[in-house]
């Protein structure tokens, strides 16, 4: 196995999202500047008293009961009871046996993150792995694609993916031991999910216990939202999001958004609450001065959802972009590590966390990555560009190999210097008031058309020349490997590539950037 790093594939994330990682949105978040990260800091340790901090170490604990703790995480414990400590944190809905490949990018990413910025500020800087356990969307974590086969996890659900019953997904084990069978390198990697999984033992369990497994060495905790405690903690957050100013505080950044030429992500709404019942996570809509689920399951006037909140309020949860304002305020967070999508609905949420009494943290984006075999990098040796352009659209890399291998010859070139032959001529034919004038425009624009329907059809497949195997080599890649609307961390699992890797490598210096992995 190999790893380089290099700069971000300019397709691979929006223009939107360059212009942030560039400081271009201060005015609508903090940009990471000395100053700024100082200032975050001490907003930090003013709000985070003593009380605040035992109560973050009384759940830390009781959460923490069900795993054997490293040295570094029972010392990450107890240091975030000391007044300077902070932390760093990511957070994905929670999958069996991990998720996509780029879930590890994440968590390695807030495990570096945090290291580097305890070092450059003199404080203990904790990363932390966010369970969103809450979250409902089951058809998002229903498959699990593994070498080539594809397993699915069947159950009738639509409450927190959390307090699923893995039964399912220790049926898929025991499916992928039998479809591997006769292969005891398989067997042997699949050892280590052994007992994880099984009926009686939630979603939540099990995703405790196998990201303690990958990184507990690390000092990483792992923090479920769905706490009782934090819910009665904060139930200001779900008062609060009864009135108006929760919703004017996104109106008003949405419109800010709106100026600097960019689109809200998620579209605001009058409330960001869930509610248990029946079993299920159900949406609250607000209608005048009544509130009710998006199904009409269970309706309250204001008092009495207040008076619900003060008796139950572990039956309430955030929304997305909730979300961030309820972390902000049981962890003190000097920063979030973010997806491409997180980061942008991130932007969005500045001035709800303050109106909810949190303080703003910094934003950074996680390292993308692509994971490769030997195979591809063969392939990639016919083409001569570096590997980040591979994520440049197919239209445009097939247009640059043509014009690699026929130089001024390429029709890519002399298409549009006709054309302004062609427009010349109209230009001299019009000052000569030529009575054919629009005759020969029209012929001449034919011929342009033709010979582009000549062009686009080469592209297409290379008729039957010396490019023709160059150009269907391409558009595989280009469709596989490196096709930049689906990459292949999202698409493909982790548990494969660490198969494939035999392992991820260790990073010990993690520079904002992309990363390149060749498997052996």
């Amino acid at each position: 196995m190999s790893f380089s790093f290099s700069a971000i594939p300019a397709n691979l994330i929006s223009q939107s999202l360059r212009q942030f990682l560039n400081g271009h949105f201060d005015s609508i978040y903090p940009t990471q500047t000395d100053n700024q990260v100082h200032q975050i800091q001490s907003e930090l340790q003013s709000f985070w008293n003593t009380r605040e901090r035992d109560l973050l170490h009384e759940v830390l604990v009781k959460q923490h009961q069900g795993v054997k703790l490293t040295p570094n995480q029972e010392f990450n414990i107890h240091a975030l009871r000391n007044k300077n400590a902070l932390t760093v944190t990511t957070g994905q809905q929670i999958h069996p046996f991990l998720g996509p490949a780029f879930v590890w990018a994440k968590v390695t990413s807030t495990i570096l993150k945090s290291k580097e910025l305890s070092s450059k500020l003199g404080v203990p800087v904790v990363p932390v792995f966010w369970m969103a356990t809450e979250d409902h969307d089951f058809e998002e974590i229903s498959s699990v694609p593994f070498l080539g086969k594809q397993y699915h996890w069947n159950v009738s659900h639509g409450g927190p993916v959390g307090n699923l019953d893995t039964e399912g997904v220790a049926t898929i084990f025991e499916q992928m031991k039998i479809d591997f069978q006769h292969d005891e390198k398989v067997l042997d990697f699949l050892s280590q999910f052994e007992g994880i999984y099984g009926k009686g033992i939630s979603l939540t369990e099990a995703s405790r216990q196998l990201v303690q497994k990958l990184f507990g060495e690390t000092g990483l905790l792992i923090v479920d939202p769905n706490e009782a405690i934090w819910k009665k903690h904060t139930q200001d957050i779900w008062l609060r999001e009864l009135g108006e100013q929760p919703f004017e505080a996104l109106s008003v950044q949405a419109n800010k958004l709106k100026e600097l030429g960019l689109k809200a992500p998620i579209t605001p709404r009058q409330t960001s609450m869930f509610y248990y019942g029946n079993e299920l996570r159900l949406r609250i809509d607000k209608k005048n001065d009544a509130f009710q689920t998006s199904g009409g399951e269970f309706s309250w006037d204001t008092e009495q959802l207040k008076e619900e909140i003060a008796s139950f309020p572990e039956r309430f949860s955030a929304n997305a972009l909730l979300r961030p304002a309820y972390q902000q305020r049981i962890l003190p967070n000097l920063m979030y590590i973010g997806g491409p999508a997180e980061c942008l609905y991130w932007l969005q949420v500045p001035d709800l966390i303050r109106v909810h009494k949190g303080v703003v943290p910094l934003l950074q984006l996680r390292v993308l990555m692509h994971l490769s075999a030997p195979s591809i990098e063969k392939k990639l040796l016919n083409f001569p560009w570096d590997k980040c352009d591979w994520f440049d659209t197919e239209d445009s890399l097939l247009e640059r190999l043509m014009e690699n291998e026929f130089g001024n010859l390429s029709l890519t070139q002399q298409i549009p210097k006709l054309k302004e032959q062609f427009e010349s001529i109209w230009e001299s034919l019009y000052q000569l008031k030529h009575p054919k004038l629009k005759e020969i425009k029209k012929e001449h624009q034919g011929v342009l058309k033709s010979l582009q329907n000549t062009h686009d059809d080469f592209l297409k497949d290379g008729f039957d020349t010396h490019i023709a195997p160059k150009v269907k080599q391409l558009k595989a890649l280009k469709s596989s490997a490196f096709n930049e609307k689906s990459p292949l961390e999202r698409n493909l699992f982790w548990m494969e590539w660490d198969f494939k890797l035999g392992g991820f490598p260790e990073i010990t210096n993690w520079p904002d950037g992309y990363l390149w992995l060749v498997s052996k």
